[in-house]
């Protein structure tokens, strides 16, 4: 797909990027607008999330919880996932190296490419949990990395049990709804 998108429209890079003013996220040098800004239960939903992670890595030394981050895979292609679960030190004003765990919340403009486009790049990249959570519908769906360097949905549960090098956490997605309170 990455090819697709170079082959037929504009190409932009890094460098190009850095001087936009709107959020913007840049994939084999095909730009994507990030706005508007979430739907308030999108926020919600991603904001609890980070919490029970964070909560659960607290005492972890090496894995952190980020919110929205900049990683710039090379010169044509830099994300923002909505939370990261990071595992190495980060050095400079954005991310380098692929993130360990990815989670991204869907919204009608974003499901689509967060299902395909960015499905594939993390799966290139290396990341070892893709997590697409769907705030409208209350469903998570969770990849794991095989050995052949592609993605196998895990999870049918609300409770996702993860192995962060070594961190394990479990997110009990019954919270994050509100079936628990």
């Amino acid at each position: 797909m990455g090819d697709a998108l170079k082959s037929y429209s504009e190409a932009y890079t890094i460098a190009d990027w850095e001087k936009w003013n709107d959020p913007w996220e840049l994939i084999y040098g095909f730009p994507y607008c990030m706005s508007p800004a979430p739907s308030f239960r999108h926020q919600h939903v991603n904001t609890l999330i980070i919490l029970e992670l964070g909560n659960q890595l607290r005492t972890c030394t090496k894995c952190k919880v980020i919110m929205p981050i900049d990683w710039q895979i090379d010169d044509e292609t830099v994300v923002q996932p909505d939370i990261s679960i990071i595992c190495k030190t980060v050095t400079g004003k954005r991310l380098t190296f692929a993130p360990t765990a990815i989670f991204e919340i869907l919204s009608p403009g974003t499901e689509k490419k967060d299902r395909t486009v960015k499905f594939e790049l993390y799966q290139k990249q290396g990341v070892q949990y893709y997590v697409l959570v769907d705030a409208e519908k209350e469903a998570t769906e969770v990849y794991l990395l095989n050995e052949a360097g592609k993605y196998e949905q895990i999870s049918a549960s609300d409770v996702i049990s993860f192995d962060f090098e070594g961190c394990k956490a479990e997110l009990d997605m019954s919270r994050v709804w509100g079936r628990n309170e």
